[in-house]
């Protein structure tokens, strides 16, 4: 099985948008690298809020994080 087909099956179990606490679990990072990711615009998100509010309404969507991982694989490889 080709590396993208588990990322999607594993993609495909996941909610449709996620909170950036769940996104840094999942791939093993932490929070800040998740928000950094997002700032540099390598990470699509929505955010609702502002200040401290807006940070624990950041969403992302699972596109937006499938996308971003096979960037990262391709980047790698």
């Amino acid at each position: 099985m080709p590396a993208s087909d588990a990322l999607d099956a594993v993609l495909d179990e996941l909610k449709d948008s996620l909170t950036v606490p769940e996104v840094a679990a999942l791939i093993g990072v932490h929070q800040a690298t998740v928000y950094r990711a997002v700032k540099a615009g390598r990470l699509r998100s929505t955010s609702r809020g502002g200040g401290q509010l807006r940070r624990t309404l950041t969403k992302i969507p699972r596109t937006a994080l499938a996308d971003y991982l096979r960037g990262e694989a391709e980047t790698a490889a």
